[in-house]
């Protein structure tokens, strides 16, 4: 698989917007978690131990995106700890 660049929606809890990062297949899921918290920082402080989900699925933050089966133009939720 070649190392592109993959579109992802993300929606973070708290916000009113979803997001469209771009995200390597390389990338780990903690790096696409730092840059979904990057891109809503304007309307959401970034919240220490948030957790990733792909549907119902959670995903490791050390695994990489292409080893989570991410596929491009999919859903991720941002959920801080406890919610």
């Amino acid at each position: 698989m070649k190392d592109v660049l993959m579109p992802l929606y993300g929606f973070v809890r708290g916000d009113t917007l979803g997001v469209l990062v771009l995200v390597r297949a390389s990338d780990s899921v903690g790096t696409l978690i730092d840059t979904l918290e990057q891109a809503t920082a304007v309307r959401v402080a970034p919240r220490p131990q948030a957790r990733l989900f792909a549907g119902e699925r959670e995903l490791d933050r050390a695994s990489t995106v292409a080893a989570a089966g991410l596929s491009a133009l999919e859903r991720v939720d941002l959920v801080p700890e406890g919610g």
